[in-house]
């Protein structure tokens, strides 16, 4: 059986790399990737492979919007943020005034979890995003 190269195990890790990135600094991503995923990156390498990816992504989308095969979009997420976007009606109200609480970093046991949920969701294929309630 071949080695995965570095850049294929990122490739199918980049939901989970981009949900952590939304969390985390690119240090503490590469250390959670290290540490959780056995991809041992730094940070100049984390750092290529995001635009090299991201590159490759938009080239993928250009060619499939220049392409003339007939594609069916659904745009009902498109309306609904919208729709979203044109309320006057807050999504969520907010009553925490962030300037009088302290940052507390999480445990070490509410990371662990955090992942193993991502790793499922993940496994599973789902889009979904971690902050959803089931």
């Amino acid at each position: 059986m071949a080695k995965r190269t570095k850049f294929s195990k990122f490739k199918s890790l980049y939901s989970v790399i981009d949900n952590l990135l939304d969390t985390y600094t690119q240090e503490g991503t590469v250390e959670i990737l290290a540490e959780s995923h056995d991809l041992e990156l730094s940070l100049s390498t984390l750092r290529s492979y995001l635009y090299r990816y991201k590159k490759q992504l938009k080239e993928l989308s250009v060619a499939t919007d220049n392409s003339s095969s007939k594609v069916e979009i659904n745009h009902e997420g498109t309306k609904q943020r919208l729709g979203d976007s044109q309320s006057s009606e807050p999504i969520q109200e907010d009553n925490t005034d962030v300037s009088t609480e302290p940052y507390i970093p999480p445990t070490r046991e509410e990371l662990d979890a955090a992942m193993r949920k991502m790793i499922k969701q993940q496994e599973l294929g789902e889009n979904r995003s971690l902050f959803v309630r089931r």
